[in-house]
């Protein structure tokens, strides 16, 4: 049996699902008092493009500052110091974590972890069955 092009793309699209992502890690440079970094998902993570959107993000702000996340150019949540925060409801496009304590934040004091998790057996059984 020969596959076209669309066979092919939907092959790959049932497998990302099925398999899920890799792990993208990244620690966050220096944020100084008021300042903040913005991270576009494809930008820094370009193998990343295939699997999007990311829909686990887990971040982890080993700092003593308080920051703000926006997801997607939306308020999402405060994040105190010496917290771990997890999503795996949303879509994560882009994010953006905005220094709102006195003090800088120093390099690799916060670290973020995106993935896309794999579907269960049960989620995917369901998809190939209504779908292929």
């Amino acid at each position: 049996m020969r596959f076209t092009t669309v066979d092919l793309r939907e092959q790959r699209a049932l497998t990302v699902l099925r398999d899920g992502s890799p792990n993208f890690f990244m620690n966050l440079g220096a944020i100084a008092a008021g300042a903040f970094q913005y991270v576009l998902v494809e930008a820094q993570f370009p193998k990343a493009r295939k699997y999007q959107p990311m829909m686990s993000i887990v971040i982890t702000n080993n700092s003593g500052e308080n920051v703000d996340l926006q997801i997607n150019g939306q308020d999402y949540a405060k994040l105190p110091a010496g917290v771990i925060w997890s999503d795996t409801e949303s879509a994560v496009w882009s994010f953006k974590i905005t220094n709102n304590d006195a003090t800088n934040v120093a390099a690799n004091e916060i670290s973020v972890n995106l993935s896309s998790p794999p579907m269960s057996q049960s989620e995917y059984t369901r998809y190939r069955t209504l779908y292929t």
